[in-house]
């Protein structure tokens, strides 16, 4: 079985590693973001409290498989943030810095979810609408609205549809350009350790939703790459944790 549901907001903030004073932002929460968001949800400890690089969710997410899908059209938002200076103990608090950000402006993503052991536990507080911590799209200001869309069954797909959710692209695969059109790519992070090291990217494919609809991408082989129909969608599954 697969739990389905929506997460949108007025603005969002996934930050590329290698920005340092602009911050540029990933179209889309990359699955180490979603990571945090279902550990958020479930109400994971990640142990920050007694240290700050600690991230022990990731021990409850073993086996667990997602899939993501754009369901508006991606818009940017550019400007200034004001930040407090604050680099030593004795910083003046009244003086502020101007830090460029890149923001996301009304975005809706689609998450599809299925596997693991922490599988009952989000289902239930999705259907009660129930979050332990306060669910966000980035940083902490990024508020995050959340819509159960439900439990499906997983069905087989068929080769030839074309894909509704953003596609990694693992061996063996082979896009269709020609059917699908316009095709973005991102290298994202994948998967990180309890201790917040990074442990694998994963370069994705996707197309930009028109309105409401996101576009079909299409393949030419799929290589090893696991796709499932879940409610008349056909999702790429990124690999399980």
């Amino acid at each position: 079985m697969v739990l389905v549901f929506d997460v949108e907001g007025d603005m969002a903030l996934f930050r590329k590693p290698y920005t340092t004073t602009s911050m540029v932002s990933y179209p889309f929460p990359p699955p180490t973001a979603i990571a945090g968001l279902i550990g958020a949800i479930v109400g994971i400890n990640h142990g920050a409290a007694e240290d700050a690089k600690n991230a022990y969710f990731w021990e409850h997410l073993q086996d667990l498989q997602i899939g993501l899908s754009l369901q508006h059209p991606i818009r940017w938002i550019k400007t200034a943030v004001n930040l407090m200076k604050f680099k030593t103990a004795n910083a003046d608090m009244t003086e502020h810095i101007q830090v460029k950000h890149q923001l996301l402006k009304k975005p809706r993503y689609r998450i599809y979810v299925r596997g693991g052991s922490i599988y009952p536990d989000l289902k239930q507080r999705l259907e009660r609408e129930e979050f332990i911590y306060t669910p966000c799209l980035g940083p902490a200001y990024a508020l995050a609205e959340m819509s159960y869309q439900g439990e499906y069954a997983a069905e087989a797909a068929n080769e030839q549809q074309g894909f509704d959710t953003v596609v990694p692209a693992y061996e063996g695969l082979e896009l269709d350009v020609v059917r699908s059109g316009a095709v973005f790519s991102e290298r994202v992070p994948a998967q990180m350790s309890t201790r917040r090291r990074l442990l694998n990217t994963v370069l994705v494919y996707y197309t930009q939703p028109e309105s409401q609809k996101t576009k079909p991408l299409y393949l030419r082989q799929s290589g090893v790459l696991e796709s499932s129909l879940v409610n008349g969608e056909k999702v790429a599954w990124f690999n399980a944790w």
